[in-house]
């Protein structure tokens, strides 16, 4: 029998709660979305004001993170590195664009993946990073 840990929605909502306290002190409002590791969603939620696109990019993020089990910014890195081009895996939710994190358990097992958009990339990646720190020692 295969068994595998993956986040609750306890834990995937108080990462969100975490990364919306920090999204509401300034700048644009975002989209977050959190997913297990096969790329289901667990929680997310479109602040006041975000952009449409913004919530199908959060989800995609994960989704990527989740994919991959590596942060999309290693994902951009490494699709470069092997010269390979993202319409290769013919999926469309693939991105490669940063703002999506692995979360692992204390072995280094994917549980879940963190996805957030509506300001820049780099911002983006900061604020899933606050997600993935409200975590440290639940998971």
């Amino acid at each position: 029998m295969y068994e595998r840990k993956i986040l609750g929605l306890a834990e995937a909502e108080k990462a969100v709660k975490a990364m919306v306290e920090e999204a509401s002190k300034g700048g644009r409002p975002m989209s977050i979305a959190v997913l297990d590791p096969w790329g289901i969603l667990i929680s997310f939620v479109r602040m006041d004001g975000a952009g449409p696109l913004t919530a199908r990019m959060a989800m995609n993020k994960a989704y990527t993170a989740a994919s991959f089990g590596m942060d999309t910014r290693m994902f951009f890195g490494w699709l470069k590195q092997a010269d390979k081009d993202i319409a290769w895996y013919d999926d469309h939710r693939l991105t490669a664009v940063y703002g999506g994190v692995v979360i692992r358990d204390k072995d280094g097992i994917p549980v879940a993946a963190i996805g957030t958009s509506g300001r820049t990339q780099e911002e983006d990646e900061e604020l899933a990073l606050v997600g993935k720190k409200a975590l440290e020692g639940v998971v």
